[in-house]
């Protein structure tokens, strides 16, 4: 009687330990007039005042894994959440709250999976965009940077506070990276990863195309997921429209019209230079098979296809015919999943992404461009 019993509680453990899950917070407000609190999150600290740039004075919200020895991490994940933007909508929930928790939740699982991976290495950090919206609303406080409800998307320059001009969200970013490539802080970091869904997956794209230097590419890489447009690289479209003004501008293209952040260097590199210093990065770029909604329905998106995964599928042919994926490129197709953050970040192959060194992937799995090869990258993190 003892043994089945044993056998059992056993089973019951596991069980819990593989059905972790951290619920998500509910905040009031809404999408159009604001979130009313910046809430608690299990297993993370909220620091609503997160330096960036101490000589100016400017900061903005995070959530950042609680608990960690710095000296012991060796694997950071910058998760860019869109909960703060209003004009994203998901019911009453704050968005951002589903990035961190899908991304800590997959962790749970790994870790499950795989004993070798200790949650205790691992640190996850996702800044805050809030709006003036939200400001008014009460999830924002005053001195905070403040952005546009999806420039911040795009490297914008912030709207507020008053006392700090042309802060653009690739700064943040910036300032992000160089604080946990600080070896005084994280001595024995291996890897950092730049990374969103959706919104958060436009971000990452974006931001690795302007992003200025190159230092520390060894130790950073980017994961681009379900974006509902890109920034394409070339001048033609796989949709021509002639009467789409700007459709080869930033943010869907590379002729003109940069942020503050990156004019003057994109202008001096042009075009070339540019994708050039790009395919420099370690990027993996994710696409729910069943993603097959539109998201931007504005012409410039519309020339680069008409859903999610047409456009992704459009954007890896273009790669293809600019002479073959960069070797440190990796192209997924994720079966079963459309726009879930969730889904994408907890699949199987996800999951094993997470757990695995990324340049462990880069010959192996080599552009997966044929469904017959699908596998998925789950949400990378540094």
């Amino acid at each position: 009687m003892f043994l089945p019993s044993l056998i059992t509680l056993t089973s019951l453990v596991s069980l819990t330990l593989a059905q972790q899950h951290n619920p998500e917070p509910v905040v009031q407000g809404s999408t159009d007039d604001g979130w009313q609190s910046f809430p608690d999150v299990e297993d993370a600290t909220a620091y609503p005042e997160w330096v960036v740039d101490e000589d100016i004075g400017a900061y903005l919200p995070v959530y950042q894994t609680t608990g960690l020895n710095t000296t012991e991490v060796t694997r950071a994940i910058i998760d860019l959440l869109v909960w703060c933007v209003p004009s994203i909508r998901l019911r009453d929930r704050l968005l951002p709250k589903i990035d961190w928790n899908s991304i800590n939740n997959a962790l749970y699982n790994a870790s499950y999976e795989d004993p070798t991976i200790k949650r205790e290495h691992i640190s996850i950090l996702g800044p805050c965009f809030f709006t003036e919206d939200d400001l008014n609303a009460g999830a924002a406080q005053d001195g905070q940077l403040l952005y546009g409800a999806t420039t911040w998307i795009d490297g914008h320059h912030n709207v507020a506070p008053d006392s700090i001009s042309d802060y653009s969200s690739f700064d943040v970013l910036d300032a992000l990276v160089a604080y946990y490539m600080d070896k005084t802080v994280y001595p024995n970091l291996k890897v950092l990863v730049v990374g969103g869904h959706s919104a958060g997956g436009q971000t990452t794209q974006r931001y690795a195309t302007l992003r200025k230097s190159t230092k520390n590419n060894d130790r950073l890489q980017f994961w681009i997921a379900n974006p509902a447009s890109l920034c394409w690289l070339t001048p033609d479209r796989p949709v021509p429209d002639d009467t789409c003004e700007g459709f080869d501008e930033f943010k869907y293209g590379l002729d003109s019209n940069f942020p503050t952040y990156a004019s003057s260097n994109a202008d001096t590199l042009g075009r070339e230079g540019i994708i050039n210093r790009y395919n420099t990065h370690a990027l993996s770029y994710a696409w729910g098979l069943n993603d097959k909604g539109s998201g931007d329905t504005r012409c410039q998106a519309e020339t680069q296809g008409s859903t999610h995964i047409a456009r992704g599928q459009n954007f890896v042919a273009m790669l293809e015919d600019m002479g073959g994926i960069p070797n440190l490129t990796t192209i997924d197709w994720v079966p079963g999943i459309s726009h879930d953050t969730a889904g994408m970040m907890a699949s199987d192959a996800g999951i094993d992404k997470v757990r695995k060194p990324f340049l462990d992937f880069i010959h192996a799995n080599q552009c997966l461009g044929s469904y017959s090869d699908i596998q998925v990258i789950a949400q990378v993190h540094k």
